[in-house]
């Protein structure tokens, strides 16, 4: 019995000596060193001596992490033709068949236009000129659509301000957050005076009579304007709504930053049309310098013809 029991310890001792050996070998490094800086690092610290550094894989490790996380960062999800719809305020399914019309014919008819008109003054470039017609067709629906969309975002940047301060009023006067956005679009269906604003806040009311809270359809439906000013003031009402405060405050240093902003985007605005009208300044310069040196040479010519 003895020896049976001496040689079953010995099986014991064994597995766990080459368990020990497969681990060290076959784990890698980087998990095996965890007890090691632990156990230098209490030593070090009982003995009074200076922390270790971090190692270089650990450095490499932060690194590269720090590099996924700003490639995560900057990498976004494209915008898919349902956002841009919405973008561009196309919520109807006719304006939508439209542009689904357009985006169909128009590589069909440019092509077949621009062949032609070119093929009457020279009948070996209409080939080219049919394929610049496909090109151009192919991108007019989506040119019109940004077009659109860049439109909408400066009506969004000229009534924000306004309707704020309507928002301000209303809940100047008692009214709370989501009584005042109601009255505010009642008012604009009764006057048929809705603005790309008060079209994004009728929508969030749509999404709340669904079922979800005022505060997270404000969330989304701000979120979903793809405008950042717009997006911003939705988010300050949809905090101001679900935890209250001082709302008359708060709204009112909204008004401010929205006007403030929109202040900023026309100075700039202003700045850029210096720097694009100096190209037809510079033309009509060059244009009069020309005339004016043209009648100069004229007026010499005569002269020495005169002589």
């Amino acid at each position: 019995m003895e020896g049976v029991s001496l040689i079953g310890l010995a099986a014991i001792m064994g597995a766990f000596l080459s368990g020990g050996f497969l681990l060290y070998f076959l784990i890698p490094k980087r998990q095996t060193d965890l007890r090691s800086l632990m156990n230098s690092g209490t030593a070090a610290y009982s003995a009074g001596a200076a922390p270790r550094k971090r190692s270089e894989t650990a450095e490499d490790d932060f690194a590269r992490a720090k590099a996924q996380a700003k490639k995560k960062a900057k990498k976004k999800d494209p915008v898919t033709l349902a956002e841009r719809f919405f973008h561009a305020g196309i919520f109807s399914d006719q304006e939508r068949k439209q542009f689904q019309q357009l985006r169909m014919l128009a590589p069909i008819v440019l092509p077949v236009v621009m062949g032609l008109v070119i093929a009457t003054v020279n009948l070996q470039y209409a080939l080219y000129a049919a394929v610049l017609g496909l090109l151009l067709g192919l991108q007019l629906p989506f040119s019109i659509l940004d077009r659109r969309i860049k439109q909408r975002a400066e009506d969004i940047l000229f009534f924000l301000p306004l309707v704020v301060e309507q928002i301000v009023i209303g809940v100047s006067s008692s009214l709370d957050v989501g009584p005042c956005l109601q009255r505010v679009v009642q008012m604009a269906d009764e006057r048929d005076s809705h603005n790309p604003v008060t079209e994004m806040l009728r929508h969030a009311q749509t999404y709340a009579k669904s079922g979800t809270s005022m505060s997270d359809a404000l969330m989304d439906v701000g979120r979903l304007s793809g405008n950042t000013e717009l997006k911003h003031t939705f988010m300050s009402l949809s905090q101001v709504s679900k935890h209250g405060g001082e709302i008359t405050r708060q709204l009112q240093e909204l008004a401010d930053a929205v006007a403030g902003q929109r202040e900023t985007k026309i100075e700039a605005k202003i700045k850029r049309l210096e720097l694009e009208a100096t190209g037809p300044v510079g033309l009509v310069f060059m244009g009069f310098m020309l005339i004016f040196t043209v009648g100069f040479i004229i007026q010499l010519m005569e002269a020495f013809a005169k002589t």
